[in-house]
């Protein structure tokens, strides 16, 4: 049996070796190419880089939602809201528009001046030989091209104060107004600054001590930067009186 010995071992190492020679790829295979024809994931993800970008104002989900349609097929974004970062992988020429998007939203909150009159008109005859006060001269003339019935005006109150992007304000106007806003947001593009909620309160007759305010009139404005807006902001309780408040909102520069 010695002289079978070296031809089974040599058996034995041919059926060993022949797995292995079937794995390995043909020699006229190029290496990374697939045989179905697609290309490898390595191939698919060529000339994409990622790009971390940190939102420092804004909201993350507000520019996540900015970024993701101007992602192509292979692209992708993961936001980080905790972090403030949004992670994209995308081609070299859309990450850089992606940056310009990022940069002109992501800017500090703007400064908003807002300019409050309220104006009572009657149809009484009073004070028809006084002269109104110069704030409300303007604002007559338009009142009375749209009505020819109030024949009386008078300045209940005006208040002017300083709003922020994003914050709530409140202001007092006169005795017994007081005017509450939101800057919801303000477009540097149109100049529009839109105020959700704007809202009217009235002063009413404390009880046990506690000043209370009670609404007289709850919307949402958009306004032009420095636009005068006069609305009918309460008919009063008898017909020949009623309350008008003009509001005008003045974009403060940028801060450096």
């Amino acid at each position: 049996m010695r002289e079978y010995r070296p031809i089974l071992f040599a058996l034995l190492c041919t059926a060993l070796l022949l797995p292995l020679a079937a794995s390995r790829p043909a020699a006229s295979q190029p290496a990374g190419s697939r045989e179905d024809g697609g290309s490898p994931p390595q191939a698919q993800n060529a000339g994409l880089e990622q790009q971390v970008f940190t939102v420092r104002y804004r909201s993350v989900d507000e520019v996540y939602l900015m970024v993701s349609p101007l992602l192509g097929p292979t692209g992708t974004i993961q936001s980080q809201p905790h972090q403030r970062t949004l992670s994209v992988t995308e081609t070299p020429a859309t990450l850089k528009q992606i940056a310009g998007v990022i940069a002109a939203f992501d800017i500090p909150p703007r400064s908003v001046e807002v300019s409050v009159q309220l104006i009572l008109a009657s149809i009484g005859q009073e004070s028809r030989d006084t002269p109104p006060p110069p704030p409300i001269r303007g604002v007559i003339d338009r009142l009375n091209a749209l009505s020819t019935r109030w024949q009386d005006y008078r300045l209940l109150g005006d208040a002017r104060v300083m709003g922020t992007e994003g914050e709530s304000s409140a202001v007092q106007v006169g005795d017994a107004y007081r005017v509450a806003f939101r800057i919801d947001r303000v477009s540097d593009e149109n100049g529009v600054i839109r105020f959700k909620p704007f809202e009217l309160q009235r002063r009413e007759p404390a009880v046990e001590g506690m000043e209370r305010y009670s609404s007289i009139m709850n919307t949402v404005l958009n306004l032009r930067d420095s636009q005068l807006f006069i609305v009918g902001a309460s008919k009063m309780e008898r017909s020949n009186r009623a309350l008008f408040m003009t509001v005008t909102a003045a974009l403060q520069p940028p801060q450096p």
